[in-house]
């Protein structure tokens, strides 16, 4: 009897496990795509904009997508749920405001921003409790929360230093993602040369987010978005080899 249930309990256990380590990418995944989503609703819903380049919003509706599709995933728990429903709702409202009233975008966007980070600390406290931390998807966050502060520091959004990383913080950042390549390269020799492409497109804008300027770019989106999202797949992709 010992001899069957045994082989059925490492079973049941070793599926809790591969459940639990999908999770904890989803989590990541979930996290970073409402960084992504608040940057871009910057980047696209910004007042002193009279004629914003319509693929911004394509990146938006996205990234919205991707929120909803990773809520799902993860069963649709309550605390996330409710911020991306309310965060959902904002974005219908920016998106059906003419542009003759603009200057209601900030109040507006300063809501979501609210709402992204009840998401994103109800994602954490998740993540602290199934650990354990997968370096893929840290680095994700990490790059979508530089170009969140990016877009930020140059969004017509009163009293914004709550929202805003701290100098000292964004230089830890900057080491701890040239560190995070240094071992994801090492740790996954065979997607090497996908993570040194996904390295040089931050390298590209790196001086420029270090440097800010005086107003937020497109130039920045494009690369760190798409550096996001190429690490969210390749970590999908990996996943087969955890089974």
């Amino acid at each position: 009897m010992r001899r069957t249930v045994l082989p059925y309990l490492l079973c049941l256990l070793c599926l809790d496990a591969l459940a639990d380590a999908r999770a904890v990418r989803q989590l990541y995944a979930l996290d970073s795509h409402s960084r992504l989503l608040c940057a871009s609703a910057m980047l696209y819903f910004d007042p002193r904009e009279r004629a914003p380049d319509p693929r911004i919003l394509t990146a938006v509706f996205h990234h919205l997508n991707s929120l909803e599709a990773d809520v799902q995933q993860l069963g649709q728990p309550a605390e996330l749920a409710r911020p991306l429903a309310a965060m959902h709702r904002l974005f219908d409202q920016l998106d059906g405001l003419p542009r003759s009233e603009r200057e209601r975008y900030p109040q507006l966007i300063s809501l979501l921003l609210e709402q992204r980070r009840q998401l994103g600390d109800a994602a954490s406290r998740e993540l602290a409790r199934i650990g354990p931390a997968q370096p893929l998807g840290e680095q994700s966050r990490d790059l979508a929360g530089l170009l969140l502060d990016y877009q930020l520091r140059h969004y017509p959004l009163p009293q914004k230093e709550a929202w805003l990383l701290p100098a000292e913080r964004l230089a830890e950042l900057d080491g701890a993602i040239e560190q995070r390549f240094d071992l994801l390269q090492g740790q996954h020799g065979q997607q090497a040369a996908a993570l040194a492409k996904i390295r040089g497109n931050y390298r590209f804008v790196r001086r420029q987010l270090q440097q800010g300027g005086s107003e937020g770019n497109g130039g920045a989106e494009f690369y760190l978005s798409r550096a996001v999202l190429d690490l969210d797949e390749l970590a999908l992709g990996l996943e087969p080899a955890e089974r």
